[in-house]
């Protein structure tokens, strides 16, 4: 792990049932402070604005912030950030438990 993220982002694309370990920029961390930061900077990257929500070109996003799975008491936050069929703006969600810790712990 660098520093508070471990420098992998993993994709997966349901519709054609393919899994990839994408390697991180170090500056993105640096820049937008973890996962809901880092989220909201790919979908801004990669979903253009005419996506429709429901589109599979929508992504749904579930991220984990810096101090996830440290000993830092509440910082267990699992971020879900996508385009909301509500508003068609960016909608966040968050959610506590052991997800985060174990998502970043996975690598």
């Amino acid at each position: 792990m660098r520093y508070g993220e471990t420098g992998y982002n993993l994709e997966i694309d349901l519709s054609r049932g393919n899994i990839e370990r994408v390697e991180t920029d170090p500056r993105l961390t640096e820049l937008h402070l973890g996962g809901q930061g880092t989220a909201a900077k790919i979908l801004w990257d990669r979903v253009p604005p005419e996506v429709e929500p429901f589109s599979p070109d929508n992504l749904l996003i579930f991220s984990a912030g810096l101090l996830c799975g440290t000993p830092v008491p509440g910082a267990n936050r699992t971020a879900v950030n996508t385009f909301s069929p509500q508003t068609n703006l960016l909608a966040h969600s968050l959610m506590g438990g052991f997800f985060a810790p174990e998502l970043k712990h996975a690598g």
